[in-house]
């Protein structure tokens, strides 16, 4: 009866009881983009990133914070699944530590 209830305030608040937040990212000849992303803290985080270029370093994209390295073929969308994230900034980049890649700011 309580999980019934629970659910019913939710459906009617519009709050999900497991929010995911997708977030497309491009690897240009600029960069990350965008490079700076804003998500709400507890919200799942899955990043799509597609690298459009041969023209930069970032053949691959690491999360230090998440342990995460993932290689990007060029014009392949690669799924990236970062979890529930805590209020904080995340960094990201390339796999070489070359380019100022972005930051997740979870607030």
């Amino acid at each position: 009866m309580k999980s019934l209830i629970l659910g019913s305030l939710l459906f009617l608040t519009g709050v999900s009881a497991s929010a995911q937040e997708t977030v497309k990212l491009e690897v240009t000849e600029k960069g990350f983009v965008p490079n700076e992303i804003n998500v709400k803290p507890g919200a799942d985080v899955v990043l799509e990133v597609t690298r459009r270029t041969d023209q930069t370093c970032s053949t691959e994209i690491q999360v230090p914070s998440k342990k995460i390295n993932e290689k990007l073929p060029l014009n392949k969308t690669v799924t990236i699944a970062l979890g529930k994230l805590e209020k904080g900034e995340i960094r990201f980049g390339c796999g070489m530590n070359m380019m100022d890649g972005g930051k997740i700011f979870v607030r």
